[in-house]
């Protein structure tokens, strides 16, 4: 549970602001949240801006402060971030350029060569190493498991 005030005026200290998108009955909406002081409580005051859809190249924004920022200044700082695309951007091109998943899959094919015991030395060129059997191996392995 928590304190919720009806107004807040521009020159009061500011206590953290928050925007993002949340869910309200059921719908995601871009809520801000501003907090600051009503009579010995942190108290919330909440502005729908829309939904959640039309700032989907906006990054959330937490702000926490101790009352050294004026709810003036935290809104000024929300606005900007709100026209403010850089990180979306960023993000895109670096999503673009990124080989993670090829890096992955490769690394998982190097994994099965070296337990089936093979080695690539170079492109389409694979060699078996140390000229151990693999059916020794598995011949081993079943002697181990299961008796003669």
């Amino acid at each position: 549970m928590h304190i919720v005030t009806d107004r807040v005026h521009p020159d009061e200290p500011c206590y953290g602001l928050y925007e993002g998108p949340r869910a309200v009955a059921g719908k995601l909406r871009w809520l801000q949240q501003l907090f600051v002081v009503r009579g010995d409580a942190i108290a919330k005051y909440e502005t729908d801006l829309g939904p959640a859809e039309q700032f989907a190249r906006v990054q959330p924004l937490l702000m926490p402060s101790q009352g050294e920022n004026s709810v003036a200044q935290l809104r000024e700082h929300a606005e900007k971030n709100r026209h403010d695309d850089y990180w979306a951007r960023r993000s895109e091109e670096m999503l673009a350029e990124s080989t993670l998943v090829q890096d992955h899959l490769d690394q998982l094919e190097r994994d099965r060569l070296e337990m089936r015991n093979r080695s690539v030395s170079g492109p389409a060129v694979t060699v078996q190493r140390f000229r151990y059997s693999q059916d020794r191996t598995r011949r081993r392995i079943k002697e181990l498991t299961h008796g003669d």
